[in-house]
């Protein structure tokens, strides 16, 4: 059964405010889980001892790709130190050429297998920008999907909506190779128009038990924008989606 988790981006201000406090906020709104992309100045054996007394697992860590080549070792070290064995792409430059996703794919591809030799997974995190196609030429995220294997894919779903594409047909097609994903919500296609999941557009009592049906480990609640409260979004989007999955179940 996928389990459910927070990015954290989604609480950065909580978190620069007090880390520890809304880390246990989480756990108490019911979160299995978070994934990481800033210490916020702490030192990697405080947050991981706080996330231990608190039980929540840390499904991997964000960066982007300047710095996963720049700092590879000290992000795999992190990572290890949260004890996840996941590193994320969250950030590259969207592709504006056939040339250009081919040099980011080959980018990708590098990174993945020099994470591999470090025993650790390398994932990608897709924005709207990487289902665009150019000419003749499949887009970024399809060229992931069918030729790269040594690379895990975070679908974010909202972003897959977002550009056009129905979320729900591509979880069908991962085959295992999206282990997570982002929850992220839309009112409208207009603009990135960030809601609590459920409140929006996309359709997550569809796409959610979709999700759960493609083998998903994580479904990773994500707001990169919220108006109020960050913590109160979380909380509104967790109880909408914890619905939409227990239906599927």
């Amino acid at each position: 059964m996928a389990r459910i988790g927070l990015m954290l981006y989604s609480v950065r201000l909580a978190c620069a405010d007090d880390f520890q406090g809304t880390l246990a906020a989480i756990a108490a709104l019911g979160y299995e889980g978070v994934e990481v992309f800033d210490l916020h100045g702490h030192a990697v054996t405080d947050v991981r001892g706080w996330l231990d007394e608190l039980g929540l697992a840390v499904c991997g860590l964000h960066a982007p790709l300047d710095a996963v080549e720049a700092d590879l070792a000290g992000l795999a070290a992190t990572a290890q130190a949260l004890g996840t064995s996941r590193l994320v792409v969250s950030w590259v430059s969207p592709p504006a050429s056939a040339a250009d996703v081919t040099e980011i794919r080959d980018r990708l591809v590098a990174a993945a297998a020099a994470t591999s030799r470090l025993g650790l997974a390398l994932g990608f995190h897709n924005h709207d920008g990487e289902l665009r196609s150019f000419g003749d030429d499949s887009s970024l995220l399809e060229q992931l999907l069918a030729d790269v294997p040594e690379l895990f894919l975070e679908l974010d779903l909202g972003w897959v909506w977002f550009a056009g594409a129905d979320p729900s047909a591509l979880v069908a097609r991962v085959n295992g190779r999206a282990p997570l994903m982002h929850i992220k919500d839309f009112r409208n296609r207009d603009e990135p128009s960030f809601c609590p999941v459920g409140d929006g557009a996309v359709g997550y009592d569809v796409v959610a038990p979709a999700a759960v049906a493609s083998g998903v480990e994580w479904l990773l609640v994500e707001q990169d924008e919220v108006d109020g409260p960050e913590l109160d979004a979380a909380s509104r989007s967790l109880k909408a989606l914890a619905d939409f999955v227990s239906v599927s179940a």
